[in-house]
C-alpha cells in the first residue's frame, strides 16, 4: 500500500523541516509514500521556506480555519491508499510508517504511540503533560485517538466524510468515535511511534486544558448528549478531577507513573505533591469552567442540530487520478 503523510501547519516552517528530516529516514521505501502539508492560513512565504527537491512533498494552502480543515484539504489532494496523520511538532520514529502499515493490516484505523520528550529539568507542567495527554493506549481502550499519530485507510476516511472542520479542538476524538460507532476496527500500535515535546510552562499547559475541555463540552451539548451525574461532577473542580481520572483509567491520588517512566522520569514525592496540588486546584477549576462555557455555547439554537454537519464533504469528492 502507498501512504500519504498529512501534516497541518500554521506559521511553523522549523517544525515542518524537522518532521521532513525524520520522514527522510523512514525504513519504508521512499517510492511508497508522499508528504502533503495542509497549510492553515500561514503567512504567504511559508511555501517558499519549506524547501524540498522532491516532488513527493507538497504544500496545499488555504485560509485560516482549523487544523482539521487543513488536514481535510491535504487529504483531498493526496494519492496514497493510507492516510498517516501527524503534527508539525511531532518527530516520527524511523519505523513509524512501516509499523503503522503492519498494524493497519488488521484494522481500519491505527492509533500509534506518542512518546513524550521532556526537557532535562522538567517542570510540574511537563509532568502533568505526560500524565494527562496523548496516551494512545488508553485512548484506544476508550474508543478515542489523536491525530498526532493516526493512520486510516483512505476509503474509510472518505466514507466517514473526513474530520469535522468546524471544531478547533477534538475533531480527532469525534472522527474516531464515528469509526467505532460504525463498527470500524480501531487498533493501538506501540511500535508505530512519534516523539512529542512536553508543555513546560503554566500558560501553555492551562491554555491547552481550557481549549480541550471547552470544545469537549461544546461537542457533547451540540450533539444533544444527555448530562449524567458523572458529567455534572466534572464541573466541580475536586470531584471533577477525581471523576475524570477514574473515567480515563488513571490513578486518582497519584501521577500516572508508568506513563512518566516511558519518558525516562521517575517522579519524587515532592513532584507528586506539587503536581496533584496543581491538578486538584487550578487545573480542575480551568477544566470545569471550560466545560461549562463550552456546553453553554453548544446549547445555542444555531448549534443544536442533531448530529454534526461536515462542510468538508465537497473537498473529499474523489477525482479520477486518486486511488
Amino acid at each position: 500500500m502507498t501512504v500519504s503523510v498529512i501534516i497541518p501547519v500554521r506559521d511553523d516552517p522549523d517544525g515542518i523541516r524537522q518532521v521532513l528530516d525524520c520522514l527522510a529516514g523512514q525504513t519504508l521505501s521512499k517510492d511508497r509514500f508522499e508528504v502533503v502539508i495542509g497549510d492553515d492560513g500561514s503567512r504567504a512565504d511559508l511555501i517558499y521556506e519549506v524547501t524540498s527537491d522532491e516532488d513527493r512533498v507538497r504544500v496545499v494552502a488555504g485560509p485560516p480555519l482549523t487544523s482539521y480543515a487543513a488536514r481535510n484539504r491535504a487529504a483531498a489532494v493526496s494519492r496514497g491508499h493510507v492516510l498517516a496523520f501527524c503534527d508539525a511538532d511531532c518527530l516520527p520514529d524511523a519505523r513509524w510508517l512501516e509499523e503503522g502499515l503492519a498494524a493497519l493490516e488488521n484494522a481500519d484505523v491505527v492509533a500509534g504511540e506518542v512518546q513524550f520528550q521532556a526537557p532535562s529539568r522538567p517542570t510540574i507542567w511537563s509532568l502533568l503533560t505526560i500524565d494527562l495527554f496523548l496516551d494512545q493506549k488508553q485512548n484506544v481502550s476508550l474508543a478515542r485517538g489523536v491525530t498526532a499519530n493516526l493512520l486510516v485507510r483512505r476509503d474509510y476516511f472518505h466514507e466517514l466524510g473526513g474530520f469535522d472542520q468546524s471544531l478547533p479542538s477534538g475533531g480527532d476524538y469525534d472522527f474516531v468515535n464515528r469509526v467505532v460507532q460504525r463498527d470500524g476496527k480501531l487498533r493501538y500500535s506501540p511500535l508505530a511511534t512519534v516523539g512529542h515535546p512536553t508543555m513546560d510552562r503554566a500558560r501553555i499547559f492551562l491554555n491547552k486544558v481550557f481549549r480541550t475541555n471547552y470544545w469537549s463540552g461544546f461537542r457533547h451539548a451540540r450533539d444533544q448528549e444527555k448530562m449524567e451525574l458523572a458529567g455534572i461532577l466534572i464541573f466541580i473542580p475536586i470531584l471533577g478531577v477525581m471523576v475524570a481520572r477514574h473515567r480515563a483509567l488513571r490513578p486518582v491520588f497519584s501521577l500516572y507513573t508508568a506513563r512518566l517512566q516511558k519518558s525516562g522520569i521517575v517522579p519524587t514525592m515532592p513532584d507528586q505533591f506539587l503536581c496533584l496540588a496543581a491538578l486538584y486546584s487550578i487545573v480542575g477549576f480551568v477544566a470545569g469552567a471550560a466545560r461549562v462555557l463550552g456546553r453553554l455555547k453548544g446549547m445555542l439554537p444555531s448549534k443544536t442540530a442533531k448530529g454534526p454537519s461536515y462542510p468538508v464533504l465537497p473537498y473529499l469528492a474523489r477525482t479520477k487520478d486518486q486511488p
